[in-house]
C-alpha cells in the first residue's frame, strides 16, 4: 500500500496579467510527491520552475487548481 502524497498539485496553474497580455507561468500541472521521495525541478529559463517554487512555499498561490501539504489543501491558509 502506498502512502499519499506529502506535497501534491492538482490541475495547478499561475497566470499572469489578463486578457491578450496573459502569461500562462503554468498550466494545469500535476504533481505528486511522497515522503521519503528526492525530485529535481529542471527546465529551461521562462518553464515556471520559480512560479512551481513560490506556490509550494506558500510565498504565492495558484490561478486554478489545489494545492496540498499533507493532504490538507493550502487554498484557505492565511498568514497567522
Amino acid at each position: 500500500m502506498t502512502s499519499p502524497p506529502l506535497i501534491e498539485f492538482k490541475q495547478v496553474s499561475k497566470i499572469y496579467g489578463q486578457g491578450e497580455a496573459a502569461i500562462r507561468a503554468l498550466d494545469r500541472v500535476d504533481l505528486a510527491i511522497r515522503e521519503h521521495e528526492f525530485v529535481a525541478i529542471m527546465g529551461p529559463s521562462g518553464s515556471g520552475k520559480s512560479t512551481a517554487m513560490n506556490i509550494l512555499g506558500c510565498l504565492d498561490v495558484p490561478s486554478a487548481g489545489d494545492y496540498s501539504f499533507q493532504g490538507m489543501s493550502t487554498q484557505g491558509f492565511d498568514r497567522s
